[in-house]
Parts: structure tokens; sequence; C-alpha cells
């Protein structure tokens, strides 16, 4: 279906809709060679949930692309990803006021059927179906395609917050039927700021609204505090939600506090079972240097147990800073 007549039907929304996923529980890290023209070794993949599809374990964050500051500077910081063997895409449509999607677009070209593109929508506080349908029609004409391989409701910020999305009249409605549609092959949550929200999305998941991704902040400081690692992770695995993480230098708070090097911090990521973790990039030897990384052993549980002690000390919500507006 094409997005004229997909949206057509999208403004008629009434009532909500159940979206089934498939029963089987992937095998977390069951990581495989991607055949990727231009890179010097292939980065390795996982499966991304139930939804039967491997992703490169390492993303491009959308946010930082976007901050190279103009369309040319993201179409080469793209190519450098591409070579790399990079080829999860993330963005959404609140990033930099549509520039983030509208520069992506314009530099995938004929690119785009070789990645796995993802996007967002926001719509806060409404939350409303409306709203985000909105939000859809911008960003597939900014992405310049169709069709999105993923689409997720951004930032959910509390239980009342997730509560209005899933509710009647709410985003989710939206999003439910975009994949419904095919519109958008698979559909998720983000969350970043309160555990809470994440799990209380479970439980409409489980009522039978299903998604097949979760977006959430991993990284070593995350275990001493609100950890998602704790409290969410193993239900995504549970369920057979595919795992996106993010932040996983803590937004660079634990670089600046050199707390830890940003290989140690996405080397103890890739050891839990995650399928991506995002990582905003906003300089070619960033990139180069996360795909060397990428390409080797995750961390092992010794050394991760190690790593958490060693920055327990100073573990602070302080440096967590998106854990506090929520």
């Amino acid at each position: 279906m094409r997005r004229a007549e997909f949206l057509r039907r999208l403004a008629g929304l009434a009532g909500g809709v159940l979206a089934g996923g498939r029963s089987a529980v992937a095998t977390h890290n069951a990581a495989r060679a991607a055949e990727q023209p231009g890179s010097a070794a292939p980065l390795p993949t996982r499966p991304l949930g139930r939804t039967g599809v491997d992703v490169t374990v390492l993303g491009l964050g959308g946010h930082h692309l976007a901050r190279t500051g103009s369309a040319r500077g993201v179409r080469e910081l793209l190519g450098v990803a591409l070579d790399e063997g990079i080829r999860f895409l993330d963005t959404a449509e609140s990033y930099q006021d549509g520039d983030s999607e509208r520069w992506l677009g314009a530099a995938l070209g004929d690119r785009r059927r070789d990645v796995f593109l993802m996007t967002k929508t926001f719509d806060f506080p409404a939350r409303t179906a409306e709203g985000s349908r909105r939000h859809l029609e911008g960003s597939l004409s900014r992405l310049r395609t169709d069709r999105l391989d993923l689409w997720q409701l951004h930032s959910v910020r509390s239980v009342a917050d997730v509560d209005r999305a899933f509710g009647p009249g709410g985003s989710m409605e939206a999003i439910l039927r975009a994949k419904e549609d095919g519109v958008a092959r698979f559909i998720g949550v983000t969350g970043h700021h309160e555990p809470a929200a994440n799990l209380r999305a479970l439980h409409y998941w489980d009522q039978g609204l299903r998604f097949d991704t979760m977006q959430m902040p991993l990284n070593p400081i995350d275990h001493h505090q609100r950890s998602f690692e704790r409290l969410v992770l193993p239900e995504l695995v549970r369920r057979g939600i595919g795992v996106i993480a993010m932040k996983t230098s803590a937004d660079g708070a634990l670089l600046r506090e050199r707390l830890c090097t940003a290989a140690e911090c996405h080397r103890y990521v890739w050891a839990m079972p995650v399928s991506v973790a995002v990582i905003g990039m906003e300089r070619a030897e960033l990139v180069r240097e996360n795909a060397r990384t990428a390409r080797g052993a995750p961390m092992p549980d010794a050394e991760r147990a190690t790593l958490r002690s060693r920055i327990a000390p100073q573990a602070s919500i302080a440096l967590e800073w998106y854990k506090q507006t929520g």
C-alpha cells in the first residue's frame, strides 16, 4: 500500500487495533557475518527480537548525525557509516525540527533499499493518533520513502504518559495501524526516563497490543540507579522483544568524567542480549572507532562485574540527566 492510500485510511481511525506477533523467541546472541560491500570487515549482526530480521549490532544515531549541521555533512558521515558496514539507521521527526530526517532522506538516495530505517513519533504530551498520523506523513515525505522498517513511539515519560498513548485515540492506534497496513514493517516503544514507564508499555503488550522492539538506555552506570538493565531487560528477553540500546555512555557523561572509555561502554552493552546499540557519532573517526570495537569480542562477565564495581562509588543520577526529567 502506498503512502497516499495509507494516509486516507489512517485518517479514519476509530478504536484500537490489536497487532499480533510471532511467538518464537529469537536467540539473542546469535551473531553472523553480514555481506556488506565496502567494509574492511563485516559487522556482526543479531536477530531483532522475533521479527525474523537480522540487524547490524552498531546503529547510527540520527540526532548526532544531524549535528554535522548540513545536508552535505550528513551525506559524508553516512557514506563513512555505510562503508564501515552500518546498516541500522536511527532518526526521529523531532530531531532538529525535521532536518535529521530531511538530510538523511536526501543522503540515502538509491541506498534506501540497503538499510534498515527507523524513525519515531513524539506528539508529547497529547499522544494522539491524529498527531502521530501527521508525524508519519511528514516523516515519510522527509525520508523520501513509502515504507519504514521500524516506527516507534518516542520517549515515554511516565505511567500516565503510556496510558495516554495506549488508550483510546492514542498514538498507538496510528502506530498499530501503520504496521497492519504495511507502511511500517515493525513497531516499537522508546523510553529513557523511568523504567516504570517501559514496564507499563509491557503491560499493554501482555494485553495484546503487541510491538516488536523497545529502545532504552543501557550502560555500566545504569546498573546502579533506576536500572533498565536490571528491571526491564529481562522482561524484554522473556517476551522476545528486540532490544535497542541507547545512551551507551550515559550521553557521554561516563567519558567526560573519565569513568570508563567508549570501547568499555560499548563492549559492556554488546555483552547483553541486545539486538543493536544506537550510538551518536558526529565525526568519521568515531564511526570507524566504534565499528572496530563492534567487530571485536563483547566484554566477558568477569570484566563487566569489575567495571560495574569500579564505577559504583561515583554512581549518581546526575550522570544520567535523562532519568531526572521523567
